[in-house]
């Protein structure tokens, strides 16, 4: 990766919607990011290595490469040991991937998003007030609009600022899919 290549993907690693995607690659584990850093900062190393510089466990870091390695923003190289016999593993960053990746993970969320959006346009909902469960018209009606919790008496949801927030959402993803200077 050239040193152009690096100080692109440093800049990329900044941007709010990227950081975002990448947590959720992490499933919510900032480790992830110290990890990258390492492979940026080495080109080539080894998950021993990693765990080393980071004072992490061995098994934290293995998890967050093979999280790196599904979204394939790394690649490796196995070798073995003719002493014990075991295989080793060489990461090395495949970052150049990331706008792609980025790109592909908002378009799935987008369409996620358009999904419940149009299930929330299109139903009828009622909850307990008691239990907090929300149920559609059609589970409502089935219950006789009681609970199946509590037995008390299902009152009608108004889901109006839960359909504002997603189109909020979705306006605001599909216009950084357009305008964001990392994805073209």
């Amino acid at each position: 990766m050239g040193e152009k290549n690096v100080e692109m993907i440093y800049e990329m690693l900044n941007d709010p919607l990227v950081q975002e995607v990448l947590f959720n690659i992490f499933e919510g584990d900032e480790k992830g990011f110290e990890v990258i850093e390492v492979l940026l900062e080495k080109g080539e190393t080894t998950e021993e290595e990693i765990a080393k510089e980071l004072g992490l466990k061995l098994n934290v870091v293995r998890k967050l490469l093979y999280k790196l390695y599904d979204a394939r923003l790394v690649d490796y190289k196995r070798w073995k040991d003719e002493e014990t016999n075991w295989y080793s593993y060489t990461w090395l960053p495949t970052l150049e991937k990331l706008p792609y990746v980025v790109k592909k993970k908002i378009k799935e969320l987008v369409k996620d998003l358009e999904e419940k959006l149009e299930f929330e346009k299109n139903n009828m909902f009622f909850f307990c007030p008691r239990c907090n469960v929300r149920f559609t018209f059609e589970e409502a009606m089935d219950y006789g609009f009681a609970c199946p919790g509590c037995g008390g008496m299902l009152k009608e949801f108004d889901n109006s600022e839960l359909i504002k927030d997603l189109e909020e959402q979705l306006k605001f993803l599909k216009e950084e899919l357009k305008n964001n200077p990392f994805l073209k």
